[in-house]
């Protein structure tokens, strides 16, 4: 049967990367995190020491470098230039640098085309903020998740602290809030709602409870994925 195609947006913390997870996992599909291909380009830009003004330098910087996904057992490793950086992807610089080089045209279809490639055939759980939109918008099934800015400033600060990241959760909610202004604005694909998108709102759900959602949707669109039964096996 027909591998789908779902595509995941929303603002950060929203509960985006957990549900894709899981939503993957229960279907068999593979987890595709493009915010991960972001941050791991902003970090090699950290290294780099790229002058982050100048958006000419890091699109110059971005372009020969390359790009893996490689799996280690279930979980997906990022790897830029023959290093795994999988561990330096949530740090706060990491984070702040990517919100920032995300908006410049020649990043964005640098990893546009990379992600194309990975997920084009289908069979893939795609979640960021333009995949609806721009990066698949002939995705089979489109989701929309949200939830209130303190529910994911608290979030991201016991995401934090349980990887011994220091943070203070006032600081945490505020970079989120300008996460989501530079999203929104940006006049390169912005962060927005896609018309045929389905809106689930994370803030008073358990994780389960969103997954239980996105497999109702996607089996209305008789998806032969496998899902629950492929889990049981």
């Amino acid at each position: 049967m027909k591998k789908l195609i779902i595509a995941i947006d929303g603002p950060s913390a929203a509960g985006k990367s957990s549900a894709a997870k899981g939503l993957a996992r229960r279907l068999g599909y593979l987890y595709l995190d493009s915010g991960s291909l972001y941050r791991a380009m902003a970090w090699k830009m950290i290294q780099e020491k790229a002058n982050l003004e100048a958006a000419w330098e890091v699109e110059a910087l971005c372009q020969p470098l390359n790009i893996e996904l490689r799996l280690k057992g279930e979980t997906t490793e990022i790897w830029v230039d023959e290093e795994n950086v999988t561990p330096h992807l949530r740090l706060p610089e990491v984070t702040r640098v990517s919100a920032t080089i995300s908006a410049f045209p020649g990043v964005r279809k640098k990893l546009l085309t990379i992600q194309r490639l990975i997920g084009g055939s289908g069979g893939v759980v795609v979640e960021g903020r333009d995949i609806g939109t721009v990066v698949f918008p002939e995705a089979d099934v489109k989701f929309y998740l949200d939830a209130d800015t303190p529910v994911r400033g608290m979030r991201r600060f016991k995401e934090f602290q349980a990887k011994g990241v220091a943070a203070d959760l006032q600081t945490t909610t505020r970079e989120i809030e300008e996460r989501d202004s530079k999203d929104s604005h940006r006049a390169v694909a912005p962060l927005k709602r896609g018309a045929d998108a389905v809106v689930i709102d994370s803030t008073p759900l358990q994780l389960e409870e969103v997954i239980e959602k996105m497999l109702q949707e996607v089996e209305k669109r008789g998806s032969g994925a496998g899902g629950r039964g492929a889990e049981k096996k």
